[in-house]
């Protein structure tokens, strides 16, 4: 593991072991990856149907950008809630309630006939993600071995890169053809039965740990901190892209449906599920290294996205803007290979689920929550003149604060690498955060 600062960050006594023998049951990485598939598809394919549930219930920008808040807000607090109930009961448990609840509450979203009902159920849908999030990640930081932990998360992420993209392309392109209603009934039914499947999975009654420091310990190291806040600017760039993404390449960027979704299923699936393997691997190399090497992969990914992106945002012709999406999207992708395995190094085994839960309630709440409709805030006060002095609402112009929060986001897990580093050089045992 790795130390937040040295002399500064008690020495955790395990350090991510790995289960010694796994339970008998379904192999966690193949099942969990196909459930995080579906937990990306029931979560953004709202997002590819924004205009038409904004047309049914006579929205602004802003308020379909808060029907994403509300969903990521409660899926933070559920997140923090769940950490310390695995730590407790054990992952599987808890899985299984997560999903179950998530797909029950997606074929819930069809039903309504309000908007206050809408987002009622994507709540629930919140609610159910949140469980299920941190016990995945602990589950799988146990079950794989140290020097693979950074590829079995970039492996488990493509689920969400693919899921990801696949909500947003059915949400665009079926919705208006089956209607937004129809599309919530065809993304919530197959989770059901993997609901099923969660209850049989590998995994022990509890992660069994040897005692160790108060969890305030770790949750309030310097390094524990700037990683969480990088995460929450990472997050916030993220969600606004992923909400707003539909709406810069069709209504802005003036691509038709049908190719503008089907650049955005081959950015999702080539971009998205290729960066998240990449940094996954790229973390377990530069670990192999050097203490750190998780958090530098993400840190220089971003620094090297921010370019690409902003640029993208402003480049008048289309092909360029194609393919700086193309590179910017792949960068940023990185991030979500190693993150879970930076949270895992900066404790012990025994508070595992409790450290990936705080983080999953920071980054959603004060990033993935607020981003889409801070984004929307801004694209309707901060875009270009129009005739009569008024203001043309420009996405691509609010996305811009996306990006600069993916470059100080970049800063701060260099920042979390080197001291990391540093304090490995200091300490002499296990590596600790």
């Amino acid at each position: 593991m790795t130390a937040a600062a040295a002399g500064s960050t008690p020495s955790p006594t395990g350090g991510g072991a790995p289960l010694r023998a796994r339970p008998r049951g379904l192999a966690p990485l193949p099942l969990l990856t196909l459930i995080n598939f579906f937990n990306y598809l029931d979560r953004q394919v709202v997002y590819g149907m924004t205009p038409l549930i904004g047309a049914d219930f006579h929205m602004s920008k802003a308020a379909l950008g808060s029907l994403a808040t509300v969903n990521l807000l409660v899926f933070a607090v559920s997140s923090l809630a769940s950490g310390p109930i695995a730590d407790r009961i054990g992952p599987r448990k808890v899985i299984f309630g997560g999903i179950l609840l998530w797909s029950i509450a997606t074929i819930g979203s069809a039903l309504s006939t309000s908007l206050p009902m809408l987002l009622f159920f994507r709540g629930l849908v919140g609610i159910g993600e949140g469980a299920y999030g941190p016990s995945a990640n602990t589950l799988l930081c146990a079950d794989a071995t140290p020097e693979k932990r950074g590829r079995a998360l970039g492996i488990y992420n493509v689920g969400m890169a693919v899921g990801g993209t696949a909500g947003l392309v059915l949400g665009a392109i079926l919705a208006p053809r089956l209607g937004w209603r129809a599309v919530f009934w065809i993304a919530g039914g197959p989770s059901i039965l993997l609901a099923l499947g969660a209850a049989f999975i590998a995994a022990p009654d509890r992660l069994a740990r040897p005692t160790a420091l108060p969890a305030r310990a770790y949750l309030l190291s310097p390094t524990y901190i700037c990683a969480l806040a990088g995460g929450i600017l990472a997050t916030f760039g993220a969600s606004a892209l992923i909400f707003w993404a539909r709406w810069v390449i069709i209504e802005e960027r003036q691509l038709s449906v049908v190719f503008g979704s089907a650049f955005m299923a081959v950015v999702g699936l080539v971009c998205g599920a290729g960066g998240v393997v990449a940094g996954g691997y790229a973390g377990d190399a530069l670990n192999r290294r050097a203490a750190g090497g998780y958090a530098l992969a993400v840190g220089l990914s971003l620094l090297l996205a921010f370019p690409a992106g902003a640029a993208a945002l402003v480049v008048p012709g289309k092909v360029p803007f194609l393919v700086l999406t193309f590179i910017a999207v792949f960068l940023l992708s990185v991030y979500n290979g190693p993150a879970g395995a930076i949270v895992d190094e900066l404790g012990p085994p025994q508070y595992a689920a409790t450290l990936q839960a705080v983080f999953m309630f920071g980054i959603q709440a004060l990033g993935n929550s607020p981003g889409p409709a801070v984004v929307g805030w801004l694209a309707d006060h901060l875009g270009a003149p129009a005739p009569g002095g008024a203001v043309k609402p420009s996405v691509s112009m609010g996305l811009q604060a996306a990006m600069l929060a993916f470059l100080l986001s970049g800063v701060l897990f260099v920042i979390v690498a080197r001291r990391q580093r540093r304090a490995a050089a200091d300490q002499s045992g296990p590596r600790v955060a």
